[in-house]
């Protein structure tokens, strides 16, 4: 009876081992693949972060095309009014009396019209834009007060145009009694 006790002992041992062999091989190849997994999904992020900066960076490009064209869209239209102002201008001037003062002012004006359109014609918003920085690191002080007077005069040319549109804040200067329609 010894020699069947030791001999099941003998068979439990070797079972309880080749279990241990095989839980150790299991968890081995739950690990790779773990580890697997863990690769494939970081290949994976990493792709789609780079698809994700290669999208926004072609999104970007395009906005900035987009402006850019739009912007020089603008200043041709500008340089076309200025061109057209200048040219009232110097009809204005022709048909005034030649001893006249305000004649040479009127010239004058129309002249360096002519060459601010000239100049946005040639050099485009890109060459405003590097000039304006150019005068800006140099005189920051005369530009931030040019900065001002122009916030100035744009918003007080804003404020006529929406009072000569009718689109003003509404309000409606008072009628004297005796004064209005009848």
């Amino acid at each position: 009876m010894s020699e069947m006790a030791n001999e099941s002992t003998g068979r439990a041992q070797q079972a309880g081992q080749t279990a241990k062999q095989e839980a150790s091989a299991t968890a081995g190849q739950a690990r790779e693949g773990a580890s697997q997994v863990v690769g494939t999904a970081t290949d994976q992020v990493r792709a789609v972060t780079g698809e994700a900066r290669a999208q926004a960076g072609a999104m970007a490009g395009d906005l900035r095309t987009r402006v850019t064209e739009e912007a020089e869209s603008q200043t041709r239209r500008g340089a076309q009014v200025m061109r057209q102002w200048a040219d009232d201008l110097s009809g204005l001037a022709d048909s005034a009396d030649a001893d006249s003062p305000a004649r040479s002012l009127v010239t004058q004006a129309a002249d360096r019209g002519h060459r601010a359109a000239d100049y946005l014609d040639t050099r485009g918003v890109g060459g405003l834009v590097d000039d304006l920085q150019h005068f800006a690191r140099r005189r920051p002080g005369a530009f931030l007060g040019g900065a001002v007077v122009a916030g100035f005069a744009v918003g007080r040319l804003a404020k006529a145009g929406s009072k000569a549109d009718g689109s003003g804040s509404g309000r409606s200067a008072p009628e004297l009694p005796g004064h209005g329609e009848a």
